[in-house]
This record gives structure tokens, C-alpha cells and sequence, in this order.
């Protein structure tokens, strides 16, 4: 095989194991947020505006993760894993079905956010539990056979170009929150890797403020004492 066709030969192998920690915050957040919403008491302001800005930090991150995927990833795996591009082009429609459940949630959630009442609150959970379904297929299928293509055709800092721009377009008051619920299911090697990969100064940013502010999110979201792994 041509040395260009597999890139990620040449350099340290890609693990892909960063994405399957990040699916699990999309996989417990969105069923979670649709059952807060439905219990939601109408006309409670605070309440949704807890909830809704949660959501929207949620969905705004599947969204950008898809659509870094969608023009840092697909190019390079069609030109470099030729003979497996159907799974790229499956990939690419299912994102597509997602786009399409993500803009009906967004919209809803939007409604939700200005009326607080629970009509509205029932078609955004039917709408979030409709995108977790669409979600969930697609990065089960995702995990199962275009991981083993990322280790083999993309580099560690081809991939770092999709974490970075991820970062990027989550605001800053909320990047501690957002890590947060990406350490929160993962395990302590998992953990140690993400903050490995930070600079110094944000991984005491982290362990002496980040710990807290989503330990108060979480409460305050889920109205419960989850306590947050400490590293």
C-alpha cells in the first residue's frame, strides 16, 4: 500500500477510544434531559431555563461534532479507505437522519424556552427520545466498523484538528461543564488520557474549580447528589 493511502502508518497509531467516551455523554444526556423535561412542572421558568440551557449546550456540541466529522473526517476516509467507503457513506447518510431530528428537537427546544408549557414539553422529549434513537444506531454502527478504519487511516493529529474545532464552538463559560460530562462515565485511564492532554494550567483549572461548577450543574439539572469522580 502506497505510504499516502495510510498516513497514520507512519506516525503513532490513532486510538479512537477518545470518540467512544465522548458518544457516552450523548448517549446519557439526551434520554435523561427528554424524561427531566416531560417531569417538568408547567410554567416553571427557572426550571426550564435550567433545563433548556443544558439541552442546548448538549445539542450544540452533537451538532458540531457531526458536522467536524462531516468535513474534517469523511474526505480523508473516502480518498484513504477506498474499499471500505460504503461505511463512510453510511456514516454521512445517517448523519443526514440526525441533522434532520436534531433540527425538529432544536426548534421545539427553542419553543419550550419561551412558553414553558408542557404540551411543548411533550413533543421536545418525543422529539429528544426520536434523535437518541437516531443517535444511538448511528454511533453503534460507527463504533463497530468505522473506528477500526480512524486507527488505520487518520493520524493522532488529524484527529486532534476535530477535538480542537469542538472546543472551539463551545463557550468558554461552559468548556469546564462540557469536560465534565465527558469524564463523568469515563474511566480512570480515560480520565488520565483527556487531562493528560491538557495544558497544566487547565488541569488545576479543572481539579480546583471544574470538579465543583459540575457538581452544582449536575445537582441542579438532575436535582440529585450525583458526585463527580475526582482525579
Amino acid at each position: 500500500m502506497p505510504a499516502t493511502a495510510n498516513p497514520a502508518a507512519a506516525n503513532e497509531r490513532l486510538d479512537p477510544q477518545e470518540m467512544v467516551v465522548l458518544h457516552r455523554v450523548f448517549r446519557r444526556e439526551i434520554p435523561l434531559l427528554a424524561a427531566l423535561i416531560e417531569a417538568a412542572a408547567p410554567s416553571d421558568r427557572r426550571r426550564t431555563a435550567v433545563l433548556a440551557d443544558h439541552l442546548d449546550l448538549i445539542l450544540g456540541a452533537l451538532d458540531e461534532h457531526h458536522e467536524g466529522e462531516d468535513h474534517l473526517l469523511w474526505p480523508k476516509l473516502r480518498e484513504r479507505a477506498a474499499p471500505d467507503d460504503n461505511i463512510v457513506a453510511r456514516m454521512a447518510d445517517q448523519h443526514e437522519a440526525i441533522a434532520g431530528a436534531l433540527a425538529t428537537a432544536t426548534e421545539l427546544l427553542h419553543r419550550w424556552r419561551t412558553r414553558a408549557d408542557h404540551d411543548t414539553a411533550l413533543r421536545l422529549a418525543e422529539a429528544l427520545r426520536a434523535l437518541d434513537r437516531h443517535a444511538a444506531a448511528h454511533m453503534d454502527d460507527e463504533e463497530e466498523h468505522l473506528l477500526p478504519l480512524m486507527a488505520d487511516h487518520i493520524t493522532p493529529r488529524e484527529w486532534t484538528e476535530v477535538g480542537e474545532r469542538g472546543r472551539r464552538s463551545v463557550p468558554k463559560a461552559k468548556l469546564l461543564i462540557f469536560l465534565g460530562a465527558i469524564l463523568e462515565d469515563a474511566t480512570a485511564q480515560e480520565r488520565r488520557l483527556f487531562l493528560s492532554q491538557m495544558p497544566a494550567p487547565a488541569r488545576l483549572l479543572w481539579r480546583t474549580l471544574g470538579t465543583r461548577l459540575y457538581d452544582r450543574t449536575t445537582t441542579r439539572v438532575r436535582r440529585n447528589d450525583t458526585a463527580i469522580p475526582q482525579v
